[in-house]
């Protein structure tokens, strides 16, 4: 045991123990000696702490009771009813009894003891109040029952009052006028509801000096006198009432003013308690100072002690620790030649510092490798993780091995819905139905080549690919790929690709045949004019409304290919879906309602008005059919949108959306809607134009199309259209018949097509004007050259080689005073035509009165 002993303070656990063994006994002193000056200083501060609560709270309690009382006492003297007198008289007496009582506490309290003067005023002063109370209490009793005499005297004169009434009723006539009557009820009623009365009962003596003499009914005279004698005796009554009001208003004024009087003087002994527990407070501060003092001298030398104590510990045994402690840190930092002190001593110290030799030792070598396997490591994990694509290994058995945070989110799944160990199949459980799934090829057998990549379709609509690739008796590889957006640009574009061959071959087709029908519609038109049997005549009538109803066909074509020509003007499509709401709605059966919801800051919109109530006609009509047999309504809703385009440009257009209940559409239905000629409905009720027409003039006109459907659940189409500008154009103007030019005009007629040329001469015959006819532009410059005479070229819009518009802007550079008609059977907007802005355009085909129309617009524009 001796021997054991000098080893452990030799040791660094043994000066450590020594060391901390010193600064727990120091500590356990200078708490000690705190404890105990603590507690001393605490009971001296709870004794005064006591002491002025005590004188506090009982200053309180009387200026309470003295305030209770002056309460009491004016709420007393503003009573009137008998159960709220008995109430209050009770209050008071308890408020009194309670002063009392607080008067005693504070005479018996040590502070009233200093100051017998003070304790004299507030006894004295309590006892007045007291005198002033009772007198109170006397004159409430007393002016009660004056009001109750007052009341009886009221009540018995007015029901007298009425029994005259009533008298005077029965037998007429009366001797007291009806006016007097009802002043005198009226004074009655006031002076029962107010309190003070005197003013109302003078008023009556003043009315009482016109009562009349007693009649002969003996009934009626004695309820007079009885009336008579009753108000005599009011005004009296009121004075005692008045004097009593007087006399409680005296006393209740003396009690507030020694209220006040003795607040000032519990204000005082408050002072006083405050005085005297600022004196007790000084004296257990300068107690508590001289605890802290003595205190601070024990910590104080304590803190000496710890203080050489640790010094030696930190000298004999931190530098030692801190050296080695460097030695590491260096270590981990990458240095290699680290040398690390206290290698000969005897202690723990010098048994750390020779196992740290071992230990960098070790640590060089193997430093080396771990790097290159961390980095090797750092970068398979990132590039894992940052994969964009779904990453999984299998093993040999089928079983989930691991994953990248991207696998689950592109199947769809949940992160928790996977785990290590996982079979495929449950896997394909949790996607979908496991059938014909790629997966079974891939996983049956590893060792047979994996399929090719392939597309699946999610329950969610995602579109996926799957890629698998075997390990070499390790599993399979399998790699999801995200193919939603690449498969719906992929359908957008042969969408639009088919949209726009159709297109262009209907524009084609549609401008070929406006040409035709132009030639059709001008002959007949001419042989018209003739003089005709009655039934050529109507075959021809028979055979122009046909080309009418071809031409409107045309138009449908030309709408849909985007080349149709437009009118686009600044319009308020609230205004116009309110003037075709009537025709609407005499448009749907019985049971079918249409309603209209338009935003009141609804903003205009560019474009043709003609055409967008064609387009809304037919989408009302589309949804009356697919919500035959059923009742309901038809939703009209504008609204405003500020819509994301192409290039992240955000447009500012008008919502028009047609939104019905009616039978819905399937996803198959609807990507169709927009083909020509495509009609749900049964042969012979529809074309298959209707929204194909509607389609392409809203996208002609710079809108766009959006169809919402599911089967059961009806329809809503919405028409974005664009916003029109601030400083819109004004519409074209019209054509006025008074201002038409003379007949005898020549006109210039550019056309390719010789049957159209033909025709079109012909008209312009028939209307009184000499044409010049050629076929193409440098024919007709040359003739305008030739033949200054010509005041009107018409020119169709597409020629070959150079186009209508090139030939007409040539035309007039070379002559100002030219005017100028294109004519089209399309949009002319389309890339290569340039149409001068203010060029009157005439739509093919087009009948006389549309062509004398035009030439007379020509004549006006120039």
């Amino acid at each position: 045991m001796a021997p054991s002993l000098p080893r452990l303070l030799a040791s660094a656990r043994g000066r450590l123990l020594m060391f901390n063994l010193l600064v727990m006994a120091l500590t356990l002193t200078v708490s000690a000696v705190a404890i105990v000056g603590f507690h001393h200083a605490g009971k001296i501060q709870e004794q005064a702490q006591a002491q002025t609560l005590a004188e506090m709270n009982g200053s309180m309690a009387l200026a309470r009771d003295t305030a209770n009382v002056a309460t009491a006492a004016v709420r007393l003297s503003q009573v009137v009813g008998a159960l709220e007198y008995q109430s209050e008289s009770a209050r008071l007496k308890q408020t009194q009894l309670a002063l009392q009582g607080s008067l005693r506490g504070l005479a018996a309290a040590p502070l009233a003891q200093r100051d017998p003067a003070l304790v004299a005023r507030l006894t004295d002063r309590s006892t007045r109040l007291q005198q002033s109370v009772s007198r109170l209490l006397l004159l409430g009793h007393q002016r009660h029952m004056q009001r109750n005499q007052m009341l009886s005297a009221l009540y018995q004169d007015q029901s007298t009052l009425h029994h005259i009434i009533e008298i005077a009723v029965r037998q007429p006539p009366s001797p007291l006028p009806p006016e007097l009557a009802i002043e005198l009820n009226r004074l009655l009623t006031l002076a029962i509801q107010i309190p003070a009365p005197q003013a109302v009962t003078e008023q009556i003596d003043r009315v009482m000096a016109n009562w009349p003499a007693p009649p002969p009914d003996a009934l009626m005279a004695e309820k007079m006198a009885q009336f008579q004698h009753t108000a005599a005796r009011l005004t009296p009554l009121a004075a005692d009432l008045a004097q009593s009001d007087l006399a409680i208003a005296f006393y209740t004024y003396q009690i507030k003013a020694l209220v006040a009087m003795l607040n000032d003087d519990i204000n005082h002994y408050v002072q006083n308690v405050a005085a005297a527990s600022a004196q007790r407070t000084h004296q257990n501060h300068q107690e508590l100072s001289s605890a802290i003092g003595f205190i601070s001298v024990i910590a104080l030398l304590a803190l000496v002690i710890t203080g050489f104590a640790g010094l030696y510990i930190y000298r004999n045994l931190g530098s030692h620790l801190t050296a080695i402690a460097g030695a590491m840190t260096r270590l981990a930092k990458g240095e290699r030649d680290v040398s690390v002190p206290a290698l000969q001593r005897r202690d723990e110290l010098g048994d750390l510092a020779r196992a740290f030799n071992v230990f960098a030792r070790n640590t060089a070598s193997l430093e080396h490798t771990s790097r290159l396997l961390k980095e090797k490591s750092t970068q398979l994990e990132t590039t894992f993780l940052a994969m964009r694509d779904g990453f999984a290994l299998f093993d040999n058995t089928g079983h989930l091995v691991v994953w990248n945070p991207q696998y689950p989110l592109l199947l769809g799944l949940d992160e928790h819905m996977l785990h290590r160990g996982q079979h495929y199949r449950a896997l394909l459980q949790c996607v979908g139905p496991a059938s014909d799934h790629p997966w079974d090829a891939a996983l049956a057998g590893l060792a047979r080549r994996c399929p090719a990549p392939q597309e699946v379709r999610l329950n969610d609509g995602r579109v996926i690919e799957l890629r698998f690739s075997p390990l070499p008796d390790r599993g399979m590889v399998n790699v999801v790929l995200e193919r939603t957006e690449r498969k719906a640009l992929e359908q957008a574009l042969v969408h639009s690709q088919k949209m726009k061959a159709v297109g262009q071959l209907t524009g084609g087709l549609a401008h070929d045949f406006n040409n035709l029908l132009a030639v059709i519609i001008g002959s007949l038109e001419l042989a018209q004019q003739q003089p005709l049997e009655a039934q050529t005549a109507a075959r021809i009538s028979r055979s122009l409304k046909a080309a009418e109803r071809g031409a409107q066909l045309t138009q449908r074509l030309l709408a849909f290919s985007r080349k149709q020509s437009l009118r686009p003007q600044a319009i308020d499509v609230a205004l116009l879906v309110e003037n075709l709401h009537e025709l609407l709605q005499h448009a749907l059966p019985d049971g079918l309602a249409l309603r209209v919801e338009a935003d009141p800051s609804l903003w205009p919109v560019w474009i043709d008005a003609n055409q967008l109530e064609n387009a809304l006609l037919n989408l009302v009509m589309n949804a009356r059919d697919a919500m035959e047999g059923r009742g309901g309504e038809i939703l009209i809703r504008l609204t405003n949108q500020q819509v994301a385009r192409t290039g992240g440009r955000v447009q500012a257009m008008v919502a028009l959306e047609v939104e019905d209940s009616g039978c819905g559409m399937s996803e198959e239905v609807r990507a169709q809607v927009f083909e020509p000629f495509f009609t749900t409905k049964g042969v012979g009720q529809g074309s298959g134009l209707g929204l194909s027409m509607v389609y392409g003039f809203i996208r002609q006109s710079g809108g766009r199309v959006q169809i919402e459907s599911r089967p059961g659940q009806g329809t809503r189409v919405r028409l974005q259209l664009p916003r029109a500008p601030d400083a819109a154009a004004p519409p074209a103007p019209v054509a006025d018949e008074r201002n038409s030019p003379p007949d005898d005009r020549l006109i210039l007629v550019l056309e390719d097509e010789e049957d159209v040329r033909q025709t079109l001469c012909e008209q312009l015959h028939q209307l009184g004007y000499l044409t010049l006819a050629c076929s193409n532009g440098e024919q007709a410059l040359a003739l305008l050259a030739q033949t200054p005479d010509i005041s009107l070229m018409i020119s169709d819009l597409r020629l070959p080689g150079e186009s209508g518009a090139e030939v007409v802007r040539r035309a007039r550079a070379r002559h100002p005073s030219l005017a100028t008609l294109l004519v089209s059977g399309q949009d002319p907007r389309q890339p290569g035509d340039g149409t001068p802005p203010d060029g009157v355009l005439l739509r093919k085909p087009y009948t006389q009165r549309q062509l004398a129309a035009a030439l007379r617009l020509a004549w006006q524009a120039h």
